[in-house]
């Protein structure tokens, strides 16, 4: 599984796909990224075709980095290009 720290990628965070998938009211009143497109985690493990492409990459955002681990490993098993962001909206600040 591939994954980066979020100190690292801080300098192209508006040259990448990054998901943030928090659910809503962590999303709506926890501090975010305005680069960050939102997808609950149930949303899109239950239909990541929705949303994902086989052919891109992107990049996975939760509060610590726990839950992205787990949902990267499940979408690199069905094919997507997905990496973690170790360190979470917690260690961004």
């Amino acid at each position: 599984m591939k994954h980066i720290h979020i100190k690292d990628l801080k300098p192209q965070l508006n040259e990448i796909n990054l998901i943030d998938i928090r659910e809503a009211l962590e999303f709506k009143t926890l501090p975010k990224l305005a680069q960050a497109r939102h997808i609950p985690m149930q949303e899109l493990v239950r239909e990541p075709h929705q949303y994902l492409s086989k052919t891109e990459c992107y990049y996975l955002i939760c509060r610590s980095g726990a839950r992205t681990e787990q949902v990267t490993a499940y979408l690199n098993s069905l094919g997507y290009d997905v990496i973690n962001v170790l360190g979470g909206m917690l260690e961004y600040r």
